[in-house]
């Protein structure tokens, strides 16, 4: 719980313009009656468009982890814009990467690379959805590392399309493992 509130407030703090724009500053809410909805809850979707969402991201997950770049090319724009963030040792990099060389990467690894998420944040607002979630990602059996994935979407005709995605790339006890303990 103390996890999914930790999660949940950080969300509502970067989308915080978002749900704010178009409010009326001298609005006559009280502070308790802002307090007691969250700035999003006219964002969350019903449950059959979040789990589109959800499955969207999943299957980017299923493509790293079969080396399946037909399928991970399905589920993401050619133009897709992907960044980074790692910390290490107190250092924190940044990095990117276009579809073309996620695609290199995942067929070419000779061990299976796993991402999980758990507890996934969806909000959407027309053809566009953003999911905000933790992830351990390990290489093979062997854990790598942890973080959160955000990525925004936009429904296409062909369905839910990751047209940007951001992570961090973190090491415990900077971030939470999965709750079901390392994959099987």
């Amino acid at each position: 719980m103390k996890r999914t509130v930790r999660y949940t407030t950080a969300l509502v703090i970067s989308l915080l313009p978002l749900a704010c724009a178009g409010s009326d500053v001298e609005g006559t809410d009280t502070a308790a009656e802002t307090a007691s909805e969250s700035p999003l809850a006219a964002y969350e979707p019903d449950a059959a468009r979040r789990a589109q969402v959800v499955a969207t991201l999943q299957h980017l997950f299923d493509a790293l982890e079969t080396g399946d770049a037909e399928l991970l090319r399905s589920v993401m724009d050619p133009s897709v814009v992907m960044h980074s963030s790692e910390t290490r040792d107190g250092a924190t990099t940044f990095g990117r990467a276009t579809l073309e060389e996620l695609a290199t990467r995942i067929t070419s690894s000779e061990v299976r690379l796993i991402e999980r998420m758990w507890e996934p944040v969806v909000v959407t607002n027309g053809p566009m959805a953003t999911i905000w979630t933790p992830y351990d990602f390990y290489v093979g059996s062997d854990f790598s590392h942890c973080g959160v994935d955000v990525a925004t979407m936009m429904q296409t005709d062909e369905g839910w399309t990751i047209v940007a995605l951001s992570w961090t790339r973190l090491q415990p006890p900077s971030c939470d493992l999965h709750p079901d303990g390392p994959p099987a």
